[in-house]
């Protein structure tokens, strides 16, 4: 594995819940031994090592799995706050207590997260954000928080950051600047797109435009990783909006959910519009989605909305084609491109499967 810094998922806040949609897992108490079987558990977040040899993955306890044969080697009672992984190791941050996996190493000081965490730097730190919601709607701007021990850095997302992007508009607020946040890319710094929301009228949208940036977390700097984007009703319009990034940014994915279908686009660095848009008919919203390291194949993982819809989890091709579908119980969780040419995808009802692309033929899959 290239990358020792990986995406990974926290309890969402209630903003979350209003604007992003991830929030149809009720919590269940669970207590097990380590290595124990749980029943009605459930799994919110999940990361892989650096080295491709484990995943972690937590909710309402921990796991940690053995990614040669999905079987789960250690389990940790109580709730997750968020998981991530270095290049051998797992983290695991609970309310009161924090380890390192395998061996259950406690971790000290316990990182106190604010947000929703994204990922975690080459430092060790934790990155996270957060937006105020009021009556559905966002106030104020996005915030991102670095948190490392002994350090707690913010920086506020405002339009002044996303030059032409953030001037299109002179608003006396910045309440309509919508900005989502992905990972931490190769270089240590976060993706994120920007740009006002445009209003809808008849069909017609607002021409304003939105783009792909770089936000570096030392010096505050928005850097473009596309041009401005136009309008796009499909792409840029919607409140549940997932990102995602090759190695090296050299390709960008977003994922959009209009309430019938998942549009995902895809772009070249530098360009100005997408290169190709695939739509996905699911009733839920997107909730991850991935890129491989070299851009050949995204992964998109949806919501589920009960047991008449499912959630649904996705591989698409270069030429927008679906080369891998499969239905899961509740929402997918993960999706981690391994270097082998295989994926692993989580999902909440604490369950994993490991595929061979492009066949999609199953290596594994947890019981």
């Amino acid at each position: 594995m290239k990358k020792p810094l990986v995406i990974l998922g926290v309890l969402l806040s209630v903003g979350s819940c209003l604007l992003w949609g991830m929030c149809g897992v009720a919590a269940k108490s669970v207590s097990a031994p380590s290595g124990g079987q749980v029943s009605d558990g459930y799994w919110n977040a999940s990361a892989v090592t650096g080295d491709g040899r484990y995943l972690a993955a937590g909710g309402d306890h921990a796991a940690l799995l053995e990614l040669s044969s999905g079987k789960i080697v250690e389990r940790v009672p109580g709730m997750v706050k968020a998981v991530g992984a270095d290049q051998r190791e797992a983290v695991v941050v609970g309310y009161d207590v924090a380890w390192r996996l395998p061996g259950k190493t406690a971790v000290t000081p316990v990182p106190n997260l604010t947000g929703d965490v994204v990922a975690t730097t080459p430092e060790g730190g934790w990155v996270s954000w957060t937006r105020t919601v009021s009556g559905r709607k966002w106030r104020g701007p996005a915030t991102l928080f670095v948190t490392s021990p002994g350090e707690s850095r913010r920086l506020e997302l405002v339009p002044a950051l996303f030059g032409k992007i953030g001037e299109a508009r002179a608003l006396p607020t910045p309440d309509t600047f919508a900005v989502r946040v992905g990972g931490v890319l190769e270089d240590g710094r976060v993706l994120a797109v920007a740009g006002w929301q445009p209003s809808v009228s008849g069909g017609s949208v607002e021409e304003l435009p939105w783009g792909f940036f770089a936000v570096d977390l030392k010096t505050g700097e928005a850097s473009a990783l596309t041009l401005p984007l136009g309008s796009d009703a499909a792409l840029n319009q919607n409140w549940v909006q997932k990102i995602a990034a090759s190695d090296g940014a050299a390709f960008l994915v977003v994922a959009a959910h209009d309430g019938k279908q998942i549009s995902v686009g895809s772009f070249a660095q530098g360009a100005d519009r997408p290169s190709r848009v695939t739509s996905l008919a699911s009733t839920g919203a997107a909730s991850a989605v991935a890129s491989s390291p070299n851009g050949s194949w995204i992964a998109v993982g949806s919501e589920s909305r009960g047991r008449d819809n499912p959630a649904q989890a996705w591989v698409i091709d270069q030429a927008g084609a679906v080369i891998w579908k499969a239905e899961f119980g509740k929402t997918i969780v993960g999706l981690h491109f391994l270097d082998d040419r295989s994926l692993v995808v989580t999902s909440a009802e604490a369950k994993a499967v490991r595929i061979t692309l492009p066949e999609g033929k199953e290596q594994w899959r947890t019981p």
